[in-house]
């Protein structure tokens, strides 16, 4: 089990600068010895969402108003905005995270940033924004980022690097016509955030747009990107100076070993607006400290989804992503709903009847270990937002 001994030891100096001397944090942080070591300090109570929602931004900063670079919030999954104090140290610090990711990646102050993010996305669209000026480059915004609206920006715009949730940047790939003038353009990156990224998605992504496809990994309570690509393609790396991330069981909240698959518990290492102190986030993924062929020593870590958007079966958890590489690798590339109905799962798709074959079912049959039946819809009858779930449970 790791120490975390450096973790621990820059914890120990933002206690003693006094970080965690609001309410919100002194209740479940009473004394230093509990950041002596891990032992002592897995002990310490998670922090949860709801605690979040229930308190102001005042009640979880020291942040003094001279310092506040912003305040901005963010709706999550569930709509209820929330709000955040970033200060201009959290810029400094989100800065070093764009510069070691896009660095990497070539981005440079001659690209022109796509920022193809809703308007009610406010924490994610700022911070899309900064990672385009972070890197010298301009962007020009895109709010109501429907398939049309993204082809009429980059065509009249030298946009290269398009930033985006993958559900969005999908919309021209159902449109032969905006398909062609996304291929035509100068967009040459796609960096994919606010949403997971599967394989077969990031496939049909790079023939829709001729471009490389690049995940990247982010939340409201931190900013975006906190985590991202290399040009391997294969896990995102994280700036673990930073950032302690821990993988606990989902069911005991205990630890567990380095690369088994368990819930993501976040503390912030810097001076934070507002700081995270073992961050419950029912994300679930696997870390590991393998040295990516890239030749960067950080850390990375792999994406799986999310506890509210899963289901439990005999076999282990089964998230969108599973069921989403199964229906594009057979053609049904339009959006989907999987519905519990006692032992039946109804897979529901926008894709083609003629797609939907006895291939697929044996695929699908096999990932649930049990009935699945598949239903085609009609074209845009399930809208995606972004937020919605696409799993339902025990559905009457």
């Amino acid at each position: 089990m790791d120490t975390y001994e450096n973790e621990l030891k820059k914890l120990r100096t933002l206690f003693e600068q006094g970080i965690y001397k609001p309410d919100f944090y002194s209740k479940k942080l009473h004394d230093i010895a509990q950041l002596d070591n891990y032992d002592s300090f897995k002990n310490i109570p998670f922090t949860y969402k709801w605690e979040i929602r229930k308190t102001s931004v005042e009640e979880r900063t020291t942040t003094q108003s001279k310092d506040i670079y912003g305040v901005f919030s963010s709706s999550g999954t569930t709509g209820e905005k929330t709000y955040y104090i970033y200060n201009k140290n959290d810029k400094h610090v989100h800065e070093k995270f764009v510069k070691t990711f896009y660095t990497e990646l070539g981005i440079k102050e001659e690209d022109v940033g796509g920022v193809m993010a809703p308007v009610d996305t406010t924490v994610m669209a700022h911070t899309m924004m900064w990672q385009f000026t972070t890197m010298g480059a301009g962007y020009v915004n895109c709010p109501i980022p429907s398939p049309e609206n993204m082809i009429d920006t980059v065509t009249k715009v030298p946009v290269t690097v398009i930033a985006t949730r993958p559900s969005i940047a999908s919309g021209v790939a159902y449109n032969p016509v905006l398909k062609h003038m996304a291929q035509a353009s100068k967009v040459n990156k796609l960096l994919m955030g606010g949403g997971f990224l599967s394989s077969e998605r990031r496939k049909l992504l790079e023939d829709a747009w001729h471009a490389d496809c690049y995940n990247m990994f982010g939340m409201s309570e931190m900013f975006g990107p906190m985590a991202g690509e290399c040009k391997q393609k294969n896990g995102l790396h994280y700036l673990n100076q930073y950032l302690m991330i821990e993988i606990v069981d989902p069911g005991s909240g205990r630890p567990v070993p380095k690369g088994t698959p368990g819930v993501a518990v976040y503390t912030t290492l810097w001076e934070k607006g507002f700081p995270l102190l073992r961050y419950w986030t029912d994300d679930v993924m696997f870390l590991t400290d393998d040295k990516c062929q890239c030749g960067s020593c950080l850390p990375r870590l792999f994406y799986l989804g999310r506890l509210n958007d899963c289901f439990k079966t005999e076999k282990g958890y089964i998230f969108p992503e599973n069921v989403e590489n199964i229906l594009f690798k057979h053609g049904n590339i339009g959006e989907y709903r999987v519905e519990k109905h006692d032992n039946t799962y109804i897979v529901k798709t926008e894709g083609n009847e003629k797609n939907c074959n006895a291939e697929m079912l044996s695929e699908l049959n096999d990932l649930f270990a049990a009935d699945v039946e598949v239903e085609v819809v009609i074209p845009g009858s399930l809208n995606y937002d972004g937020h919605a779930k696409r799993f339902s449970d025990d559905v009457q």
